[in-house]
């Protein structure tokens, strides 16, 4: 007879409801209680200053209620949740997710390009129970960054569905998605490189999803007629674009992991990513992985718009779902979770 493990009481504290967050808040709920915990502040040294106070008041009130903390990236928002914790003798939990072990100065990009924001997100780290990194890439970072911290590898996942992949009709058509609202996303996920391959290859069209189209003209000097852009679109529509896109392209700086990446070649897009970050990791045999070469690009984009697709698209389309599925997340965070 299997026991149920015992259910918890967790506190779920993040910063930004983001899909990848909602979708551990959802795990957790299907076998413990999970109350959430939004730390809203803006940028600024009084914004953060007061909802560190507020957060604080709120631990001394409330962390008495809780077996533990699960928080979704180490930062401002993570330190005093884990100080709580370690003084009370509960377990706490950080995702490290990327942003949160990184530094890209030339974009200011990551939490280590502030000393402040560096430091909480070091003393998260290594003070809590287990970091949680959601790539090996991610957690080679955690393990320099606080080398004695326990820490337990558990992909970032997708909610596959595979009825959709009966409607699979390519065409030829190279597909990137990104969030682009400011300057620093733009350089952040390659978009220079994405549109000067797509000017270099004028007979196939290509295909931005994510980018606030009120900023297109201050970032892009001349957009190749070519490219179509279009603003961030719900997902069952983006999943029709995957569909029909033959290949995917994500030109990154940098990537903790690439969803955008795996759920395109869970509806067979081929992928095609720089060398960068967790992206070889995801693509594994099944893409190009490329260095920053706009003229090498697109010949190797042309070459597999121009080719018969092969019957390996259901190979990689199981490999993604063996790997990244919502179900293996859940599998493996609850394991973690429910450990005694």
């Amino acid at each position: 007879m299997t026991t149920m493990p015992k259910r918890l009481s967790i506190l779920y504290v993040y910063s930004h409801f983001a899909s990848f967050v909602e979708a551990d808040f959802d795990i957790l709920s299907t076998e413990h209680n999970v109350d959430k915990y939004q730390f809203k502040a803006k940028p600024g040294i009084v914004n953060v200053a007061y909802f560190l106070l507020k957060q604080f008041f709120f631990l001394l009130i409330h962390i008495w209620k809780y077996d533990m903390v699960y928080i979704w990236f180490a930062d401002y928002h993570s330190l005093l949740p884990v100080v709580f914790a370690k003084v009370l003798n509960k377990k706490s939990f950080i995702v490290i997710g990327g942003y949160d072990a990184a530094r890209i100065r030339k974009i200011n990009y990551g939490v280590f390009c502030s000393g402040i924001r560096g430091f909480f997100a070091i003393y998260s780290m290594k003070n809590c129970t287990a970091n949680l990194p959601v790539s090996k890439y991610v957690e080679r970072k955690v393990k320099y960054i606080a080398p004695k911290a326990e820490r337990y590898l558990i992909y970032n996942c997708m909610n596959l569905t595979a009825a959709d992949q009966t409607n699979i009709v390519k065409e030829n058509i190279v597909l990137t998605v990104a969030i682009i609202d400011n300057e620093r996303t733009f350089s952040l996920k390659g978009m220079n490189t994405f549109i000067e391959t797509a000017r270099l290859l004028p007979q196939y069209r290509f295909v931005i999803i994510g980018f606030n189209k009120s900023i297109e003209n201050q970032l892009i000097e001349e957009l190749p007629l070519n490219v179509t852009i279009f603003d961030k679109i719900p997902h069952h529509e983006l999943v029709t674009f995957y569909q029909k896109a033959k290949i995917y392209c994500q030109f990154s700086l940098t990537e903790s992991f690439g969803v955008s990446i795996a759920e395109a070649m869970f509806y067979y897009c081929i992928p095609i990513v720089t060398n960068e970050g967790a992206m070889p990791e995801v693509v594994g045999d099944w893409g190009l992985i490329v260095k920053r070469d706009t003229g090498k690009i697109a010949a190797s984009t042309e070459k597999i718009l121009t080719s018969a697709l092969d019957n390996n698209q259901e190979l990689m389309a199981d490999y993604i779902r063996n790997k990244f599925s919502l179900e293996i997340r859940k599998e493996k965070l609850l394991a973690v979770i429910n450990k005694e």
